[in-house]
């Protein structure tokens, strides 16, 4: 195998792992995107649930929630 193919031959490598480490990436970009919507929705729903516990008590009452009152000037 002469010195050009060689040369040849690593060049077509670095263009084969530079197409596959780019389709990883566009995976991973995807992934990501998949993964925040996930924890938002959990983030949303824990936040519910941390609502709910919060309001019933235990001997069967009900908290009533108020909007924060304003600082008086």
């Amino acid at each position: 195998m002469s010195f050009g193919d060689r040369v040849l031959n690593g060049l077509k490598t670095i263009v084969l792992i530079e197409e596959r480490t780019n389709a990883m990436s566009d995976a991973f970009k995807a992934f990501k995107q998949k993964a925040e919507l996930v924890f938002e929705d959990h983030e949303k729903r824990l936040t519910r649930l941390e609502t709910m516990v919060e309001i019933i008590r235990p001997d069967g009452g009900v908290l009533r929630i108020t909007p924060p009152s304003k600082p008086q000037t």
